[in-house]
C-alpha cells in the first residue's frame, strides 16, 4: 500500500502552492518516487491567499487528474481544501456548501500560529457542532495551544483529528516543531503526517525520510495508521 497524502498545494496557480502545470506535474513526479499513491489536494481557502469556489478546485482537480493520467503517473487526486478558520466556514459547513477532504465528512482546517487557547476549543467544537470531523493542519504549529496538550487530548476524545507535516516529522521545521511533534506522537494524538507540499523544491512532496523514521521510532502498526491507514478509515 503506498502512502496517501491528505493535505497538499498541488493545483497550478491557485494559492501560493503550485505555480504552474509544469510545476504541478513534476510535484506528483516527486510524490510517486516518495512513494506516495494519493494526493488530497488542498487549496487555501484564507482571506489574502485566494478563497476559490467550490466548482473552480472540482475543475482543476480533473483537469491535473487527467495530465497525470496522460503523464502515466501512478497517482491519484482528490478534492479537499485547507480552510482558514472564520466565521464563514461554519456557514459553508451548516450549509454542505464546504470541500470536505475527499468527499467524507472532515473538514482541513488551519489557524493562526499564534491563536488563542480559547479561541482554537471554541472553534473545533463549533466545527464538530455542525455535524462534520475537523482535521487540525500542521498541528504542531500552534505555540500557546502546544503549551499544554492536555487541551489537544480534550479535544481529541470528542473526536477532532490532528495532522502533522512530514517536514517537522524529520526535522526541517525546526528543533521545537520536532519536539513537539515527538510529543504528540508519543501519546497518539496525531491521526495523519501529511507533505503539506508547495512547490517541487524545498516544500516538495517528500514522505520516504519521514516514513523511515516513523517506521523505526513508532512501529508499524502506529506509522501505517498514519500515513495511509487513518485516511482510509475517515476519508475514503
Amino acid at each position: 500500500m503506498g502512502y496517501i497524502d491528505i493535505h497538499s498545494h498541488i493545483l497550478p496557480n491557485m494559492d501560493d502552492g503550485a505555480r504552474s502545470v509544469n510545476q504541478s506535474l513534476s510535484m506528483l513526479r516527486i510524490a510517486c518516487e516518495e512513494g506516495i499513491d494519493l494526493m488530497i489536494a488542498t487549496p487555501h481557502n484564507m482571506p489574502g491567499k485566494g478563497c476559490p469556489d467550490a466548482e473552480l478546485v472540482y475543475q482543476n482537480v480533473e483537469k491535473l487528474a487527467e495530465l497525470a493520467d496522460r503523464e502515466d503517473l501512478p497517482i491519484q487526486i482528490l478534492c479537499g481544501t485547507e480552510y482558514y478558520f472564520r466565521e464563514e466556514v461554519l456557514e459553508l459547513l451548516e450549509e454542505d456548501r464546504a470541500i470536505t477532504l475527499g468527499g467524507s465528512d472532515c473538514v482541513l482546517v488551519e489557524f493562526d500560529p499564534m491563536v488563542d487557547r480559547a479561541y482554537f476549543r471554541n472553534a473545533l467544537r463549533d466545527i464538530l457542532g455542525t455535524g462534520y470531523r475537523p482535521v487540525t493542519a500542521h498541528v504542531e504549529r500552534y505555540g500557546k495551544v502546544l503549551e499544554d496538550i492536555s487541551l489537544l487530548k480534550d479535544l481529541h476524545k470528542m473526536g477532532v483529528l490532528f495532522q502533522v507535516n512530514a517536514a517537522s516529522v524529520v526535522g526541517d521545521n525546526g528543533r521545537q516543531a520536532r519536539k513537539d511533534v515527538k510529543s504528540l506522537l508519543k501519546d497518539e494524538l496525531v491521526e495523519f503526517v501529511a507533505t503539506d507540499a508547495h512547490s517541487d523544491g524545498r516544500r516538495a512532496p517528500y514522505m520516504e525520510k519521514c516514513a523511515g523514521l516513523l517506521y523505526k521510532k513508532c512501529g508499524s502498526r502506529y506509522t501505517d495508521a498514519l500515513l495511509f491507514g487513518n485516511a482510509e478509515k475517515y476519508l475514503l
